[in-house]
């Protein structure tokens, strides 16, 4: 018999009942993987879900069973298909992204341009992409679904974001970034990261050239404000070839294409801005 782990107590949760709590475990099981850790043996699953090996062993098989976990031939299990089916019909049902989809596609047909919708949580200073349009161009810029990242200090998306915070905020938002280079123009340094994100706030928008990727260039807006804050960022990226001497035409074009998911005016809030 499963006597269970410390954690039984806060397992049963609402009405306590087996049925739940083989729920919440099952739960802990997917949560168990990493990007860092994408495959893991049952003991190492165990392990990270603080779930007897008998007990991890039974719930892998039954969600190996319905598509959730794979196994691969050494026997370590990963995440199923189910889940990425799954991943695909939440990007879409967002609300979020049915809210910035006229937008997207208003710029993906006026630039040609891949276009991507990136989420922020502030909390964990994370971005994450939810929503692209694939430019039709052979030469264009791609980016990964689902995979949270820390804010970049080079990149527009990130720098939108930033500049889409109160001025008061910004200072701290920024001291607890990991600023780290993944081109020789990332602006690691602080005093040049905040002088960038100014220079986005007085603007409107954000843009970057070979910062976050070489050959690559960018421009973003902050959108869809929560309580002073921007939850996502709607942006153009492409080689740079194409879209260094653009710029401030994209810049223009994003503004006005995405004047109704933010609380104000694009004239009115960088007035604001500046006060």
């Amino acid at each position: 018999m499963d006597r269970g782990t410390p954690h039984d107590a806060v397992d049963l949760g609402v009405g306590g009942s087996v049925a739940n709590r083989s729920v919440q475990r099952a739960c802990r099981l997917l949560s168990a993987f990493t990007i860092e850790q994408p495959l893991l043996t049952l003991a190492e699953l165990a392990r990270a879900a603080k779930l007897p090996k008998p007990t991890a062993h039974r719930l892998a098989a039954a969600l190996k069973a319905c598509g959730f976990l794979t196994q691969t031939e050494d026997g370590r299990y990963g995440l199923g298909v189910k889940l990425l089916e799954l991943g695909a019909v939440l990007r879409e049902s967002l609300d979020v992204v049915q809210l910035c989809s006229p937008a997207m596609d208003a710029v993906a047909a006026a630039t040609g341009e891949t276009v991507l919708l990136v989420t922020a949580d502030w909390e964990r200073r994370e971005v994450l992409l939810v929503a692209r349009r694939n430019s039709p161009h052979p030469l264009a810029v791609g980016s990964l679904f689902g995979r949270p990242q820390p804010i970049p200090p080079g990149g527009a998306m990130g720098k939108a974001l930033l500049a889409g915070l109160r001025p008061g905020e910004v200072a701290k938002m920024v001291d607890g970034l990991n600023l780290v280079a993944t081109t020789p123009k990332t602006p690691i340094e602080r005093r040049l990261l905040l002088r960038h994100i100014a220079q986005a706030r007085e603007a409107g928008y954000a843009s970057e050239q070979d910062e976050f990727i070489e050959g690559a260039s960018g421009v973003a807006v902050p959108v869809v404000f929560e309580e002073g804050r921007p939850l996502a960022a709607i942006g153009v990226v492409g080689p740079t070839s194409r879209l260094a001497d653009k710029v401030p035409s994209l810049g223009a074009l994003l503004v006005d294409a995405t004047a109704t998911l933010r609380p104000s005016q694009p004239e009115e809030r960088i007035r604001s801005a500046r006060q």
